[in-house]
């Protein structure tokens, strides 16, 4: 069935409505439904609002939308930008409304790439109001939709302040495992040997992944849920090996505040912390690896971590230009 130019212009336009008022931040649940409900009554209001989403999406690439993108740091700069955002995407809509966008937008990348360089520690604020603090050499992809909002984390470590929003789910995908919250506040750190998530306020269900490849899903496919104040350990085949208390949930989370803090633990995993968020690397010999060490260390203060050590252990620091290296006195 062909629709006349006025009927199209008609849902073009409330099209446009439903995706500025989507990416503002402001949606409620009631409002959710209701968009939800308007594109399942016909394939021609779900094609307006998917084409309308596209046209959006293009206007978050133009130069004016990108500068105060990577000026986005918390939720200062989070108004800002859906102020700026509106305007040049409302532009964009208003020729996709009339009928001259000139058919349909050449296909773009539909998520938004965030990343931290090594050392660097920095706040990304999401439309719905969501804030994502990423920690040193950190890489995320981020999706929203009407029915959910998504991110990929690809490497790093990342701190999660997500926004309430009980029909509209967020998740993030860490491979084989999907973490599933509508609102919380929690961090999740990878690494070669799997992933670690720790819970500070309400619950998550960690679930297998619907992307992941036969060979990563386990016996087990009930989802693991955790409460504020538990932690847990996933290895690379995505098993639960470890849940830990509060305590632990604190110390993962304490980047945030510019330190690190250990108990009782080996040298190795010490420096390997730290050599996240150093360019020169910090290089332990095997003979001294498995020392002990307890303290709590600022990231700020440098070398000052290599001081430490050799004041409580029996280790020299030998440096060269290329890394540091520890061995045993």
């Amino acid at each position: 069935m062909t629709l006349d130019t006025n009927t199209q212009s008609e849902i073009n336009q409330t099209a446009s409505n439903y995706v500025v008022r989507l990416y503002s931040g402001e949606l409620i649940a009631k409002e959710e439904q209701e968009i939800l409900s308007w594109c399942d009554k016909s394939e021609a209001h779900q094609i307006a609002f998917d084409e309308a989403i596209t046209v959006w999406e293009a206007a978050s690439q133009l130069p004016t939308s990108m500068s105060l993108r990577e000026k986005l740091e918390g939720r200062f700069y989070y108004a800002r930008y859906i102020a700026a955002s509106i305007v040049v995407a409302l532009l964009c809509l208003i020729f996709f409304q009339q009928g001259n966008f000139g058919g349909k937008a050449e296909p773009l990348s539909p998520s938004q790439h965030y990343t931290t360089a090594i050392g660097e520690v920095s706040n990304v604020g999401l439309p719905d109001g969501s804030i994502i603090t990423l920690n040193t050499d950190t890489a995320v992809d981020v999706k929203f939709s009407p029915q959910k909002r998504e991110l990929w984390l690809q490497k790093g470590e990342a701190f999660f302040d997500i926004a309430k929003a009980p029909t509209r789910p967020f998740l993030i995908h860490t491979g084989g495992k999907t973490i599933r919250v509508v609102g919380t506040k929690f961090n999740v750190k990878l690494s070669d040997s799997g992933f670690d998530i720790a819970v500070s306020e309400g619950i998550v269900a960690i679930e297998e992944s619907q992307v992941s490849e036969p060979s990563h899903f386990a016996i087990n496919v009930e989802p693991v849920l955790l409460e504020a104040g538990a932690m847990a350990t996933f290895d690379q085949e995505n098993t639960l090996i470890a849940k830990q208390n509060t305590d632990v949930v604190e110390k993962a989370q304490s980047w945030r505040s510019g330190y690190l803090r250990f108990d009782d633990e080996r040298l190795d995993k010490v420096i390997e912390s730290f050599n996240r968020y150093r360019t020169k690397k910090i290089v332990v010999d095997e003979e001294v690896s498995s020392m002990r060490i307890s303290g709590v260390f600022t990231l700020s203060e440098g070398d000052a971590i290599l001081t430490a050590l050799e004041a409580t252990l029996p280790i020299d620091v030998q440096k060269n230009d290329k890394n540091i290296i520890v061995v045993k006195k």
